[in-house]
């Protein structure tokens, strides 16, 4: 009885044939690992603005009071919340479509004037959210500031001027967990929404004048007195009158 000859392979093709394999796997996946992260930037992003949405607001959030409470005060972080004025009564005069405009071009001007390390988010219908890590109040406060002279700026050339509220908390001298700096940044907000509307109504507002008729608070110039007659009878020419200053 004859016996089978069996072929070994040798040792050397046993392990190309094992490298060529995992590397095949490990391009595959390479590929759906690319595919989750494409996924992942879906889940977490804002299809409207481009900007990070809630979700990734909140999970950075805590991200950075577990860094900041681990390395102790030393390390600040801030977080600004921004809300849109008047967004409803824009949509209602424009429509919606220049409601969308005007959000696209508000996450547009948030990432235009913040870091690149900042992180900017839209985390509601016409709220924002942007976490400042490493940031200290007092730079906070500079950042609002700046914020405010750009958005006058820019308002300049827009046809539909855009008027946001700005409130900021800053760790742990606002509060020592999240939830503390969310309610401490909500209330400055809406103190800076009430500033700017009695701002706004205080120069609208009308004032009864003597005669009874109502007018604005706009400077107007004074008016000239009314020419005297000559000695002869001829009338003195009337003074032409100064323009209005521009309000």
């Amino acid at each position: 009885m004859q016996r089978k000859s069996v072929v070994r392979q040798r040792p050397t093709e046993d392990l190309k044939a094992q490298v060529l394999r995992l590397s095949r796997e490990n391009a595959a996946l390479r590929r759906e690992v690319a595919k989750l992260q494409v996924f992942r930037s879906l889940a977490y992003r804002d299809p409207l603005t481009g900007l990070w949405n809630r979700r990734y607001f909140e999970e950075r959030l805590a991200e950075e009071e577990s860094r900041s409470q681990r390395a102790g005060s030393g390390r600040p972080f801030s977080l600004l919340v921004v809300d849109i004025n008047d967004f409803k009564v824009i949509n209602d005069q424009h429509g919606h479509p220049v409601g969308d405009a005007l959000l696209k071009w508000a996450g547009e001007f948030l990432h235009t004037h913040l870091r690149t390390h900042d992180v900017a988010c839209r985390t509601g219908g016409d709220e924002f959210a942007v976490l400042l890590p490493d940031v200290s109040a007092e730079d906070t406060a500079r950042l609002v500031a700046r914020l405010r002279e750009q958005l006058v700026v820019a308002n300049r050339t827009r046809e539909i001027p855009l008027g946001m509220s700005l409130g900021a908390a800053t760790w742990p001298d606002a509060g020592a967990t999240a939830a503390d700096l969310i309610a401490h940044a909500d209330e400055e907000m809406y103190a800076d929404k009430r500033r700017q509307k009695a701002a706004s109504e205080a120069i609208a507002k009308p004032v009864v004048t003597t005669a009874g008729r109502a007018t604005t608070l706009r400077a107007r110039a004074p008016k000239a007195a009314r020419p005297k007659a000559a000695k002869d009878g001829t009338p003195t020419p009337f003074p032409s009158r100064a323009p209005f200053p521009i309000a």
